[in-house]
């Protein structure tokens, strides 16, 4: 192949994520909002130049950060050896990720890092799902070696970086799981010198592997995913969900769902919250189970007022607020708030303001709901003021306005 042929590089993003309603009560069938926000997960593929090193695949996590490297001979061999596509599933995986031992994949990566034989890092559970995944879709594409010449003579690099923080609530580890799905897709177009930036090479057909192996990545992370998250990093908007099933409607807004969303900067264990609720369900049947019934409740009467244009705008903003509050005492009642986010609740009261988690909680993040003209509003400024005073980090978006995944 030419030179000039060789892809240089391509980008890809995908958006995070806020659930508006249904937290937890969407992992047992019953109906969520979510909708994608403003920030999001990038990854840039570049191809390397010759050097005097062997040919290189680079895996750079920026957002860590950790930086990880498998001789292309070696990553030759890892895709013939290994089938993480027929022979290897994600939750098996897991297991072996969460194992005591050596790092799965530590024969193929170059003088590998102590810190991978630690079951607890973010650098074994980072590089384990991201190889684990390219793996799976190079293979579910019919690529099983490296055609060299098809890429750069030094190999390529992958790097990978968030605005999101980590453990945040904010769909950060399904904007990632979105993108490293996409970005093996078209290194697999690029292996088979398939590759293009037409928009044909996102249609409707490779958003759904996406989703689907992005959900594979989701097990990993958290082991009993809803699949809202990636739903709203692969395809952006707003839209009602359910587990099993997945979008069953798209919310047509008759007016934006501002908010402000307020970082606690407290990381947490979306699987350990999840397991926490399913506890809390399994000794108190007949109380949490209508607490989280009427969860879904909220989803619904929350629908009706954004595709309403029966009301004015600042009934529907009155009704809304109610609705949240509703929802966050359901969420504290289930035991799924941090201090951090009683303090923010607190302060968005005090204000006058609606606010409640956003996520698994116990920590992460929290929305405020704003009305229109809120930046005009002298409770705003002081809202935010207090707030960043406190030492939280906030930032305005509009839900479920925004793009999904791109290619660029």
């Amino acid at each position: 192949m030419a030179e000039q042929t060789i892809v240089q590089r391509f980008d890809i993003s995908a958006p995070g994520k806020v659930i508006l309603h249904g937290e937890h009560s969407v992992v047992y069938g019953h109906p969520a909002i979510a909708g994608s926000i403003g920030l999001r997960t990038y990854l840039t593929y570049t191809a390397l130049a010759s050097s005097s090193s062997p040919p290189q695949v680079i895996v750079e996590f920026r957002s860590i950060p950790f930086t990880a490297s498998l001789p292309l001979d070696l990553f030759d061999a890892f895709l013939r050896e290994l089938d993480c596509n027929e022979t290897l599933q994600p939750d098996a995986f897991l297991e072996q990720l969460r194992s005591p031992g050596d790092f799965p994949f530590a024969r193929f990566v170059s003088d590998p890092a102590p810190s991978l034989a630690d079951v607890t890092s973010k650098e074994r559970m980072s590089l384990g799902s991201t190889l684990y995944i390219i793996n799976r879709v190079l293979r579910s594409e019919g690529v099983q070696s490296i055609d060299r010449c098809c890429l750069g003579a030094g190999g390529f690099q992958l790097s990978l970086h968030s605005e999101m923080s980590i453990g945040a609530g904010l769909g950060s580890s399904a904007s990632y799981g979105v993108c490293l799905a996409a970005g093996a897709y078209h290194l697999s177009r690029i292996l088979k010198a398939q590759f293009n930036r037409d928009p044909s090479a996102m249609n409707p057909d490779v958003l759904k592997k996406i989703y689907r192996w992005s959900f594979d990545s989701e097990i990993i992370m958290h082991v009993k995913p809803s699949g809202i998250d990636n739903e709203i990093a692969t395809n952006g908007g707003l839209v009602r969900f359910r587990r099993g099933t997945g979008v069953d409607k798209l919310i047509k807004l008759r007016r934006p769902v501002r908010v402000l969303i307020v970082d606690t900067g407290v990381s947490r264990s979306t699987a350990q919250l999840v397991a926490a609720v399913a506890k809390r369900l399994e000794l108190f049947p007949r109380t949490v189970g209508p607490i989280l019934e009427s969860m879904g409740g909220v989803v619904d009467e929350a629908i009706a007022l954004f595709e309403s244009e029966d009301h004015e705008p600042d009934t529907v903003y009155d009704r809304l607020s109610t609705l949240v509050n509703i929802n966050n005492n359901l969420l504290r009642s289930v035991g799924v708030s941090h201090p951090a986010l009683e303090a923010i609740f607190a302060i968005a009261e005090r204000g006058g303001f609606a606010s409640k988690l956003t996520g698994a909680g116990g920590g992460g993040c929290a929305f405020v709901l704003l009305p229109d003209g809120f930046r005009e509003l002298d409770s705003f400024q002081r809202l935010v003021g207090v707030l960043t005073e406190a030492g939280f980090r906030t930032m305005e978006t509009t839900v479920g306005t925004g793009a999904g995944v791109t290619l660029s």
